[in-house]
Order: C-alpha cells, then structure tokens, then sequence
C-alpha cells in the first residue's frame, strides 16, 4: 500500500525566493539613502563654512569697535585662504588675527573689489568698507554674506 504525503497548506515560512526579493529591495533602499545622505554633506559643509566666515566678520567688527583699531578681512584668492588683520589707526603696526584655508570646492569672491586682493575693513567707529561676499560651489549654489558699509552689520543669504 502506496501513503502519498500531501503538502500541507497551513505551513508557515518564506521560500528562498521570497527572502532574496526583500533583501534585494532592502539593498536598492539603503544605497539610495546612502547617496542622498552624501549628497547632503557637499550643503553642510557649505553652510559651516558660511557660518565660520560670517562669525570671523562679526568678531572683526566687535573687536575693532572695543580695541580702536582697523580690522582688514582679506580673500587671498591665490593662495586659496582668508586672513584676518588687526592695524593700529595710523597702520604703524599690523597683526595678523587669523589664517584660514578656503576649501578646494568653493569659491569666495568679494563683489565689486579688485580681482587680486579682495578686503573689507572694519572700523573703530562700527562702519566697514562694506562689500558682499559670495560663497559658491562648483555648481553654483551658495550664500552671500551682506556687509552694511554704514553699520558694519553682517547678514547671510542663500544665494540665487
């Protein structure tokens, strides 16, 4: 006598096709995330960047107002940095404050200076010689930092 086993259906469990699917869905899923979190960084390190050179603006201008001194922002576009001077009212002795590296894959640019030596100044009295500072990166996007030439105020926009 020949017992033929059924198959039962109340089993439970996953084939092994069921299990490759969902990891190869789990796969496509976390390489997606891993280049959209990538491409978040290029905007962080961007807006870092932006804040750090607003903060050394604002900290020339408070720093000059309280000393009575000359503070000179300088973009040393050669060079890929940016330094910060302090001079004395009569430029009889300067200190350099800070030197900074500019990162490779942005661009800062003073608008309307001249070409070679890009420099705001900030004054004893508040005021600055003013100007607008571009942040950008190799696709265009970016801030710009405001200087009011009256107030010596800094202000950040994204730029357009």
């Amino acid at each position: 006598m020949v017992v033929w086993k059924m198959r039962r259906t109340d089993q439970y469990g996953f084939t092994l096709i069921e299990v490759i699917i969902v990891l190869f869905i789990i796969g496509i899923a976390s390489g997606l995330v891993g280049v959209w979190i990538n491409r978040g960084s290029g905007n962080l390190e961007i807006r870092k960047f932006t804040k750090d050179i607003s903060a050394t603006l604002r900290y020339a201008r408070t720093r000059s107002v309280s000393e009575k001194k000359i503070y000179c922002f300088v973009i040393d576009k050669e060079e890929q940095k940016y330094r910060l001077y302090a001079e004395d009212t009569d430029y009889t002795k300067i200190d350099l404050v800070a030197d900074n590296p500019i990162p490779d894959e942005l661009q800062m640019n003073l608008r309307g200076s001249d070409e070679d030596s890009a420099n705001v100044e900030f004054f004893p009295r508040g005021n600055s010689s003013g100007g607008v500072i571009d942040i950008v990166r190799e696709d265009g996007t970016g801030y710009s930092i405001i200087i009011n030439r009256i107030t010596g105020k800094v202000d950040v926009e994204k730029a357009e």
